[in-house]
C-alpha cells in the first residue's frame, strides 16, 4: 500500500482577473466580502500584479492574467474568465446576512444570478457574478439565522 503524504497546509485559491483588473478585484472583495489584503502585495516595475486575502478563515490570492496567455489559447492557461467566455467554478462564501451581501455586490457592480432562496436545509443562498466573472454562491447557513 502505498502512503498517501500528509496535508501540512491549507489549499489556497487563485483567482485570474483580466490583467489591469487587479486593483478593482481587490476594492470589490473588500467592500462586498469584508476581505483583508494579507502582507504586501505583488509588483512588478512598480505595477500590481497579485495580492493575498483572507475571506473569513480562508485565503485568496487576486492575480492579473498574462495578457499574452488570455490572448493566445495555445499558450495555456492560466487565463481570465473574459478570456475563455465562462467559468467551470463557483465559490461558496458563507455569511451572516446573505440578502445584504447580494444587495451590496449589486450595487458593487456584481450581476445577479439566482435570487437569494431558502433551501430545503434552512440555509439560504444566491448566486451572483462578480464584476471579474467569478461565480459567488453566498450562503448564510441555518444556525447563523437562528441566532
Amino acid at each position: 500500500m502505498i502512503a498517501v503524504p500528509r496535508l501540512i497546509g491549507e489549499v489556497s485559491i487563485r483567482l485570474f482577473v483580466r490583467h489591469g483588473d487587479q486593483q478593482r478585484a481587490l476594492d470589490f472583495y473588500e467592500n462586498v466580502f469584508g476581505a483583508q489584503v494579507l502582507g504586501l502585495p505583488y509588483l512588478h516595475n512598480g505595477e500590481l500584479i497579485a495580492a493575498e486575502l483572507r475571506m473569513g478563515a480562508s485565503v485568496v490570492m487576486i492575480v492579473g492574467a498574462n495578457p499574452r496567455r488570455d490572448a493566445d489559447a495555445s499558450l495555456g492557461g492560466p487565463r481570465s474568465i473574459h478570456a475563455i467566455g465562462a467559468t467551470p467554478v463557483m465559490l461558496d462564501i458563507h455569511v451572516d446576512d446573505v440578502d445584504s451581501v447580494m444587495h451590496h455586490a449589486i450595487e458593487e457592480g456584481g450581476s445577479l444570478r439566482n435570487e437569494v432562496e431558502t433551501l430545503d436545509s434552512g440555509d439560504r443562498a444566491g448566486v451572483l457574478t462578480d464584476p471579474f466573472g467569478h461565480l459567488w454562491v453566498v450562503k448564510s447557513r441555518r444556525k447563523h439565522l437562528a441566532a
